[in-house]
């Protein structure tokens, strides 16, 4: 038994020795994440016309400081306005883009807007499947992320 424990001791200590460095002037990955804050978007709601030629979009910001931004816009596109982009809704401190993805096939599609507080230069990427977008109803629950800091 003694002979067994001290092959595996040794094995393993030959082991750990053997595992590659980290790349000479390499730095260690830091969390871009910010800390202790989080974003939840409240009542986000998609209402387009029937032809899908445009949409308009709302929702608020609460970014837990007691108050919630309000955010409203408008895409329009001549087809499938629900899918077109959109390239920066201001709304108080906040810059709102948003794009669509059918990158999982018909009937799976997805929005994701680039939520940007300027001041203190955060981020945060909410999403939602169309599924999820239907008749100008709020999406529910309500959904929160944890935004990343810019620089």
């Amino acid at each position: 038994m003694q002979f067994t424990t001290t092959t595996l001791i040794t094995l393993l200590a030959a082991a750990a020795s053997a595992a590659p460095a980290p790349a000479a002037g390499k730095l260690a990955a830091v969390s871009k994440m910010a800390e202790g804050s989080q974003w939840t978007i409240v009542d986000f709601k998609r209402t387009c016309n029937d032809a899908d030629t445009s949409c308009a979009v709302s929702f608020a910001i609460d970014a837990g400081s007691g108050s919630a931004t309000a955010c409203a816009y408008k895409v329009a596109a001549g087809k499938q306005a629900s899918r077109a982009p959109q390239t920066g809704a201001t709304c108080g401190d906040y810059t709102v883009t948003s794009g669509w993805s059918g990158q999982f096939g018909e009937g799976q599609g997805f929005t994701t807007l680039a939520v940007v507080n300027n001041v203190k230069r955060l981020i945060a990427w909410p999403a939602y499947t169309d599924k999820q977008l239907v008749n100008g109803k709020a999406v529910s629950p309500d959904q929160s992320y944890t935004p990343a800091r810019l620089g």
